[in-house]
């Protein structure tokens, strides 16, 4: 008897994104952290900040489903760096606001350098089209990750 053809194409899927996993994680840990400038926590926030602007603290937990003095402890670190700073929230004045630096824009965008040059390597052979269809896909898929998340009461990684 054979098995069914989405049986196969699941356990495909999941033997793929236990190595993919695997091997992530062997490149981060042999990762030379000096191209790299931002770990991946400081990345998430960086990121979420720059693309959106200056945002509470509240927001930001609330974008990575994240316990809210998870998010003030990173963010302390990050002001602490140079990366951000806190600023009074315009529409509530006994709230803060965080905002990247100057040298915080610069670390994002050398790790997002970093970052496409590797995705460049292990993705310049494919044609456009491939390229454009693998994002759409882990996309939908991380969408789909954060629905289940989210309805569950799981929280979210960063």
């Amino acid at each position: 008897m054979q098995p069914d053809r989405d049986v196969l194409a699941l356990e495909r899927i999941e033997r793929e994104l236990t190595l993919l996993v695997r091997r992530a994680q062997k490149v981060h840990l042999h990762t030379d952290v000096s191209t790299e400038p931002l770990e991946r926590a400081a990345y998430a926030i960086l990121g979420v900040v720059n693309d959106e602007g200056p945002l509470r603290a509240g927001t930001l937990a609330g974008r990575f489903r994240i316990d809210p003095s998870t998010v003030s402890r990173q963010a302390a670190s990050l002001v602490a760096a140079g990366l951000m700073l806190r600023e009074p929230d315009p529409d509530d004045g006994r709230a803060c606001r965080f905002a990247l630096t100057e040298h915080g824009r610069d670390a994002l965008e050398a790790t997002r350098a970093v970052r496409r040059r590797v995705m460049r390597q292990l993705l310049g052979a494919w044609p456009q089209e491939d390229r454009d269809a693998f994002a759409s896909l882990l996309e939908r898929f991380n969408a789909g990750l954060n629905s289940e998340l989210a309805s569950s009461g799981l929280v979210a990684a960063t």
